[in-house]
C-alpha cells in the first residue's frame, strides 16, 4: 500500500517497506543469536549482557515496526525513519554485523553444531563492538520513537 501523509505528499512505499524488512531481518537474526547465547554453558558475563542488550533492542525495533505499520505519523517522521534503513545506514550496518556473528556460530548448513553450542565463541573485543553498535542503534530508535510523539 502507499502511505499518504498529512500534507498530501506520498512517500516511497518501497522505502518504508525496506525499513520494515530490515527490522524483521534483524529481529530474526537477533533471536537466533540470543537463543545461542542462552544455550551456552559456563559462558562469561558477556554472554548474558549481549542477550539482555539484544533483547532490549529487539523490543525497541518491534515498537518501531508497529509504529511504521500504524501509519499515523507525519511526513517528517517517516523521512527520518527511512534514513535508518538506507544502504550503509544504522540498520544495514547492524544487520551485517549480526550476520557475521551468526556465521561464526553456524555450520555451513546454517544450523548450530550441537557440540559447538556449548562454547562461547566471541572475544571480549567482539562483544564490546557489538554492544556498542546495539547501544547506538537503541539510541537512534528511541529518538525516532520520541519524534513521533512530538
Amino acid at each position: 500500500y502507499e502511505i499518504v501523509l498529512v500534507t498530501g505528499v506520498q512517500t516511497c512505499a518501497l522505502s518504508i517497506f525496506s525499513v520494515t524488512a530490515s527490522i524483521i531481518a534483524i529481529l530474526q537474526v537477533t533471536a537466533t543469536l540470543v537463543n545461542y547465547a542462552n544455550d551456552v554453558k559456563d559462558a562469561p558475563k558477556d554472554r548474558a549482557r549481549f542477550a539482555m542488550e539484544a533483547s532490549s533492542l529487539s523490543s525497541l525495533l518491534l515498537n518501531l515496526r508497529y509504529q511504521i505499520e500504524d501509519s499515523k505519523s507525519n511526513e517528517e517522521w517517516y523521512r527520518e525513519v527511512i534514513l535508518l534503513g538506507v544502504s550503509e545506514g544504522p540498520l544495514d550496518q547492524y544487520n551485517r554485523e549480526l550476520k557475521k556473528l551468526q556465521l561464526k556460530v553456524a555450520s555451513s548448513k546454517g544450523l548450530v553444531k550441537i557440540g559447538d553450542a556449548l562454547w562461547w565463541k566471541f572475544s571480549k573485543e567482539e562483544v564490546a563492538s557489538i554492544l556498542l553498535r546495539i547501544e547506538r542503534l537503541k539510541n537512534l530508535i528511541q529518538i525516532a520513537l520520541q519524534m513521533d510523539h512530538l
